[in-house]
């Protein structure tokens, strides 16, 4: 089981049994609803208001400060501004208050004041072992015990069974309302996380037998090694952690940072460790509520087959646009199932998936038996019935049929009754939730609709058991890197005592022994400059490619020597394809591997793979097929097969160097790896200890644009 290292007990935010209103006022909207929120939301722990300048507030006797209060505080909810919050917690903490919660504004997203006010803040949680939320947050809700430390006025709700996470206060509002039938169990607004950050929440959720998934919105990830560590122990548990991760761009990540405080971390590093951690990636608010809907799908499916059936050919083109993207199929109809729809449809119809049913003479008995039918097939796990819930001004009810029909078979048939709005949102929320608890599924949107599906397909069939890879206890440690940059035979010497295959190299001292080198492993050659300290040979002419006669050897060779650096390195010139294989450490996120296309691939494709180090059994083969264009490794248009075996072996290779290298490297550039029929051949490489971060290759910080 993944090791908790929360540092916070959130029992106090979750489940007080007496909170404590600071900055209670009838003349604050804000400290109104609060404090409305726990005395007549349903709250059944006691309520206190604290604020010098009243006796009573909405009826809740006042006091004049939470020293001045007959008990002790499970919580105390911060209404009040960022001048007066670190005296409120302060004090609070004094008395002995395990949590608070603050609205402010004004902390560290606002510049270096701010961020001081945040810093004393932590200060005072980490003396007092308190569980803060926030700043800059709009609270907490428990919508099953109704402790509502919220800023904004909670109305009656039936609780669900899903946790809610956002950094976004206004994110959270959209959520928490939504009209999609979502329902939550919990829902925290967090701010600029000072103190209680996702990590925590997420654990706290994940631990509750009750909460049966949880929805984030993400702007970063302030501690993800907890945050991952609470992920595994979601999918061990079989629940699903939706995600829906901002800053994809520059603009997104500054806009972050100010709205909250959050550093951005590279969004492909992000990426994989999703990846790595099942952690289910979402697009959008809307993929995220339907794919919500379709993840609390009461039986799990067998696999992706849809049987799609509509009464419209446009309807069948928008479905399909949608559904091979998302990696599900449409299988051919068994033959008896096809036989037995072909004896309903008229004969101008086709038998196929998706099924177009528009035309049946009796559409009330004709309607249900294909769905019974389609719902039989063996290859079919999901029976999607494309439906219009709007009946104004033209619209003829015929969903309540659908609907009818899908509730009465759910739970008799194989597959799972979808029914897909081919306009997104227009489901009345109750319906959503009724047809739920039926095991009918009542999705919107083709395009998010869809996706969800995947993402239940994808979900269902993954292990509850969380696969380990290699860790740095598998490897023997390198020694000490030193500060600077290095490359040539230095490097190569450290890809071949991890198993990565390099080019034979001959080091020479003289022009002639440059020739002598030549002849020996036969033309064409390339002569290089051998000295480890130059890191970016090509820059200052210190490569020369294609050489093919002893003549051009002692010539590239000559001016190299008299350039006035040290050795030269012969090595033959190998033909091939040319891949980039490199290792790119993050501070926060860890240590990953980029491998690619190299060459014109690079500009062509523009696109590599990132995984973190660590590699997962099989994971080295998987790699090499989701890489685009690996089809030119396989033979592709008649050319020769390469050694794919020798570019598993490369990447395996790679995995190693980096768990021994730890935190002691930046980057490796392994530049190129050349893929043969024979092996894959690393050319050279450049390693860059962490000293020298400020002078990372691209793989560092821009993996997307290798090359």
């Amino acid at each position: 089981m993944p090791a908790r290292r929360s540092t916070v007990d959130l029992t106090a935010l979750f489940s007080p049994r007496s909170v404590a209103l600071v900055g209670a006022s009838p003349n604050s909207e804000t400290a109104r609803a609060a404090l409305h929120n726990l005395t007549d939301g349903g709250f059944d722990g006691t309520v206190y208001a604290v604020n010098p300048r009243y006796d009573e507030v909405l009826g809740v006797p006042c006091f004049s400060s939470v020293a001045a209060l007959p008990e002790v505080p499970d919580c105390v909810v911060a209404a009040v501004n960022r001048e007066r919050v670190l005296d409120v917690v302060s004090d609070a903490a004094a008395a002995g208050v395990s949590a608070a919660v603050v609205f402010a504004i004004g902390f560290a997203e606002t510049g270096s004041e701010g961020a001081e006010r945040q810093r004393q803040l932590q200060e005072l949680a980490a003396t007092h072992r308190m569980a803060i939320l926030g700043p800059n947050c709009q609270g907490l809700i428990n919508f099953d015990n109704r402790a509502c430390l919220f800023m904004d006025e909670v109305k009656p709700y039936r609780p669900g069974s899903l946790g809610l996470i956002a950094q976004s206060g206004s994110i959270s509002t959209a959520l928490i309302n939504n009209d999609r039938g979502v329902a939550w169990r919990y829902a925290a607004s967090t701010g600029n996380e000072a103190v209680v950050a996702a990590d925590d929440l997420l654990w706290h959720m994940v631990e509750d037998p009750e909460c049966r998934g949880v929805c984030l919105f993400l702007e970063t990830i302030r501690r993800p090694d907890n945050f991952f560590a609470a992920c595994d122990a979601a999918a061990e548990r079989g629940k699903p952690v939706i995600v829906l991760k901002t800053g994809k761009t520059e603009a997104s990540q500054q806009a972050a940072e100010a709205h909250s405080g959050a550093l951005a971390v590279p969004d492909r590093l992000v990426d994989a460790r999703f990846r790595r951690h099942g952690v289910i990636r979402v697009e959008s608010l809307e993929e995220m509520l339907e794919t919500a809907i379709a993840l609390q799908a009461p039986t799990r499916p067998r696999g992706g087959g849809l049987a799609t059936m509509t009464a419209s050919g446009g309807q069948i083109e928008m479905v399909l646009d949608s559904a091979e993207p998302a990696g599900l199929v449409h299988p051919t109809l068994a033959p008896d199932t096809a036989a037995r729809v072909r004896a309903i449809l008229p004969d101008f119809l086709d038998v196929k998936n998706p099924l177009d049913w528009w035309g049946v003479e009796d559409e009330s008995a004709a309607y249900p038996a294909l769905a019974s039918l389609l719902a039989h097939d063996e290859s079919i796990d999901f029976v999607v019935a494309v439906v219009d819930q709007t009946t104004e001004p033209t619209g003829d009810g015929r969903f309540q049929r659908q609907l009818d029909t899908a509730l009465e078979l759910a739970g008799k048939v194989p597959a799972l009754f979808v029914l897909l709005d081919s306009v997104g949102g227009v489901s009345p929320p109750e319906r959503v939730r009724e047809a739920l608890d039926a095991g009918v599924l009542l999705l919107s949107g083709f395009e998010p609709g869809i996706r969800a599906l995947a993402h239940l397909v994808d979900f269902a069939s993954r292990p509850r058991t969380v696969a380990r890879g290699r860790g740095r206890s598998d490897v023997d440690t390198v020694p000490p890197l030193g500060p600077d940059a290095f490359s040539g035979s230095r490097a190569m010497d450290l890809l071949r005592s991890h198993g990565i295959s390099c080019a034979s190299s001959a080091e020479v001292t003289s022009a002639e022994d440059a020739v002598s080198a030549a002849l020996e492993v036969g033309f064409p050659v390339v002569v290089k400059l051998a000295d480890s300290e130059v890191t970016h040979k090509t820059e200052v002419g210190g490569v020369v490619t294609g050489l093919m006669t002893p003549e051009d050897v002692r010539a590239a060779a000559a001016r190299l020597f008299d350039a006035g650096y040290g050795g030269v390195l012969v090595q033959p010139q190998l033909t091939g394809v040319e891949l980039i294989l490199g290792i790119t450490r993050h501070r926060d996120l860890g240590t990953f591997l980029v491998v690619g296309l190299g060459g014109i691939w690079t500009e062509l494709l523009g696109e590599v793979q990132v995984v973190p180090a660590g590699l997962l059994p099989g994971e080295a083969e998987e790699i090499v097929k989701r890489m685009r264009g690996h089809e030119l490794l396989e033979g592709a248009r008649d050319t020769e097969p390469l050694d794919v075996g020798a570019v598993v072996a490369a990447i395996e290779g790679l995995d190693q160097l980096a768990l021994a290298l730890g935190d002691q490297v930046a980057s490796v550039d392994v530049n190129p790896l050349i893929v043969t029929a024979d092996g894959a051949y690393a050319v050279d490489a450049l390693i860059v200890p962490d000293a020298s971060a400020a002078t990372t290759t691209a793989f560092a910080c821009e993996p997307e644009r290798v090359g």
